[in-house]
């Protein structure tokens, strides 16, 4: 493992030293866990109070932070100096493998590029093109005229069905389904006078632009005419679903269990929080965020946050969970209130529109 100077290390991410910038840095590590020789973080104010306590050899913090601390690497952007130290110290996974396995399964028409790595029991079907220095891990699968760019990574037992299109440094972790039919089906009584659900062709294909991650288990609908597409820079934790014929726009993130029905247009920079859903045949504009378990059911407007089922803008949301919160306390003071009102009718001898006497409302 790499070690530097806290001088050195501060000109790799472009902080200042607030402290002895001779200390000698070996690792990464959070607040509560760094040694003498490893560097810490602080990104979020919450942890502000593990500084005190931390034994890391120096914090990396924002460049306007005032609070405790003796050894300072002052960054504009914190987290993002985090990313660069670790990089810097522990780099990308590696493949534990080199060349081509010869027990693969790669057609003899298939393209490689160069410094192509293919695991053992990969299979590549006709007319598919491999990009220089891509990897493969054992049990991928690769339908027939495929394409992937340069320096992608498939992890185990990711399956491209046939057309898929990959970009550059696209990463698809172990699986994964892409391009595999869209739930597309017609309902329809036949001359028996039974109804089917008779299957459509999909007939379209998936494409992934340059950049895109995409997380374990997660899976991405052929559309049934033209492209499914998941657009430049976009990000996928686990377990995603994409429907058919949805295009994604650049640099959003899905969170895990988020999906997306067929037929819906999103625009860049679009958040996706743990099992937010979203139906199909519907716009969302550019830099929404929907919040966990949302349910999106009509178009959303660029910028805005939304949450809850059916998901609302999510200042009142919060105010709608707040209100159901308290639903049992509430209940419980009207119990009590109509008791008191029922009491002071009957001291009244105030009777109700029957003839009888009030009482308390015991159903409520």
């Amino acid at each position: 493992m790499p070690e530097m100077t806290l001088s050195e290390l501060a000109r790799l991410l472009g902080g200042q030293v607030q402290g002895d910038g001779s200390a000698i840095i070996r690792g990464v590590s959070s607040l509560e866990a760094a040694g003498a020789d490893e560097v810490a973080f602080l990104a979020n104010q919450k942890y502000e109070r593990h500084m005190t306590a931390t034994k890391a050899g120096a914090v990396i913090v924002s460049s306007e932070y005032s609070g405790p601390g003796a050894t300072l690497l002052r960054c504009k952007d914190p987290y993002f100096a985090f990313r660069e130290a670790m990089v810097a110290f522990y780099g990308f996974r590696k493949p534990h493998f080199g060349g081509v396995d010869p027990r693969t399964d790669i057609h003899p028409s298939v393209k490689l590029g160069k410094g192509v790595c293919i695991a053992a029991f990969v299979s590549i079907g006709p007319g598919c093109q491999i990009g220089d220095n891509t990897v493969l891990y054992s049990g991928v699968s690769i339908g027939p005229n495929s394409r992937l760019g340069q320096d992608c990574i498939l992890y185990p037992n990711v399956c491209l069905y046939d057309g898929t299109i990959v970009g550059d440094r696209v990463t698809v972790h172990a699986g994964s389904s892409v391009g595999h039919d869209g739930f597309g089906y017609s309902t329809h009584k036949g001359a028996d006078g039974v109804v089917r659900h008779e299957k459509i062709p999909q007939a379209g294909w998936v494409e992934l632009e340059d950049d895109v991650e995409i997380g374990a288990c997660c899976t991405i609908d052929r559309a049934t005419m033209g492209p499914t597409v998941i657009g430049a820079g976009t990000k996928f934790s686990n377990m995603v679903a994409i429907g058919h014929g949805t295009k994604m726009g650049r640099h959003c993130l899905m969170v895990a269990q988020s999906g997306i029905a067929g037929s819906v247009m999103v625009g860049n920079y679009c958040v996706f929080a743990g099992q937010a859903g979203v139906v199909g045949h519907i716009r969302i504009g550019d830099g929404v965020k929907v919040a966990a378990q949302a349910g999106v059911t009509h178009d959303i407007e660029p910028g805005l946050e939304v949450g809850g089922a059916p998901a609302i803008p999510l200042s009142e949301a919060r105010r709608a969970w707040i209100a159901q919160s308290r639903l049992p306390h509430i209940r419980d003071t009207l119990k009590k209130t109509l008791r008191e009102l029922s009491a002071i009718k009957k001291k009244l001898g105030i009777m109700n529109d029957n003839g009888d006497e009030s009482q308390g409302q015991e159903g409520v």
